[in-house]
């Protein structure tokens, strides 16, 4: 039940740090039209698709220690990066 939590909360909180840093830099810039968030998702799915490589086999000894640990990497990475934009919004 968490893997099929976390399957579904990932892509949309990628997909809407996406979409805010879109409209803040993308669209002032090239004047485009923002990103609805499923959009972004779809790219962020695309962008992951290109750059994923095969992982080693998984040790499923520390599986939960690694699917927390990566939980936790996804929601620090979206916070710094929505935080790092918003700071250089400021600079505009």
């Amino acid at each position: 039940m968490t893997i099929l939590l976390v399957m579904t909360i990932n892509p949309i909180i990628n997909g809407f740090v996406f979409s805010k840093l879109w409209f803040w830099f993308i669209v002032p810039i090239f004047q485009t039209q923002p990103l609805r968030i499923v959009e972004a998702i779809g790219i962020v799915f695309l962008i992951n698709f290109v750059r994923t490589r095969k992982d080693k086999e998984a040790n499923e000894d520390n599986f939960w220690e690694q699917f927390t640990t990566n939980i936790i990497f996804v929601v620090l990475i979206a916070v710094f990066a929505l935080l790092s934009g918003w700071i250089v919004t400021l600079f505009l």
